[in-house]
C-alpha cells in the first residue's frame, strides 16, 4: 500500500467532510471481511487484524473443543487457532485438509490491559471494504452466538455481515 493509499484509509475513518458545494460526504470505516464457511462471512475491525500466515504449522491440543484446532507458535508466543465454521455453525464437518491460511488477531479483554492474540482459519484471503451507516442491517440468524460476539451488522453483496468484536470472540470460553 502506498503512503497516499494509507493516508486515504486513515482519513476515511475521520469525521465527515463538507465538499465545496456544501454537501456532506458520508463517514466510512474500513472493515476486513473474512469468509469462514461457504457463503458465510463476518467482518473484523481493521486494527485487530495483524498478519496472514500461509500454510501454518498448527499443533493439536488433546481434548480441545471441536472448534479449537490447536496452537500456533507466532512471534515466540503460543496462540490458539479457531475454526469459525465449527464454532458458529456446529453442524459443519471438520475440514479434510489443514488450513491454507490463518489470520492472526489482537484483542484486549479489558481496555488498558496488554494485548492478547489468537488466530482464525481462513478458507480464502480476506477483503477490505469501507462501510457506512446506510449499510446497517439485522444480524443473521444462522448462529446463536452472533448477539454475544457482534458489534453491529451491515449488508454487503446481498449478505448480512456481522462485525465481530475480537475481545468477545477470543476472550471467552465456549464450553
Amino acid at each position: 500500500m502506498s503512503d497516499q493509499e494509507a493516508l486515504q484509509e486513515v482519513a476515511s475513518t475521520l469525521a465527515p467532510e463538507e465538499s465545496r458545494n456544501g454537501t456532506e460526504h458520508r463517514k466510512t470505516a474500513p472493515a476486513r471481511i473474512v469468509a469462514f464457511a461457504s457463503g458465510h462471512h463476518l467482518a473484523l475491525p481493521l486494527h485487530t487484524t495483524l498478519e496472514i500466515v500461509e500454510n501454518p504449522d498448527i499443533f493439536p491440543v488433546p481434548g480441545a473443543a471441536p472448534h479449537a484446532l490447536g496452537l500456533l507458535l507466532w512471534q515466540d508466543k503460543w496462540i490458539p487457532v479457531i475454526d469459525l465454521a465449527r464454532l458458529l455453525l456446529p453442524q459443519t464437518a471438520p475440514a479434510a485438509e489443514p488450513p491454507k491460511y490463518i489470520l492472526v488477531l489482537a484483542f484486549q479483554r479489558v481496555p488498558g490491559q496488554p494485548l492478547e492474540y489468537g488466530a482464525l482459519v481462513l478458507p480464502a484471503l480476506p477483503e477490505t471494504v469501507f462501510v457506512d451507516d446506510s449499510m446497517a442491517c439485522e444480524l443473521p440468524n444462522d448462529s446463536p452466538l452472533w448477539p454475544a460476539i457482534s458489534l453491529s451488522c451491515f449488508s454487503y453483496r446481498d449478505e448480512a455481515i456481522p462485525i465481530v468484536d475480537t475481545g468477545r470472540l477470543l476472550g471467552r470460553s465456549y464450553e
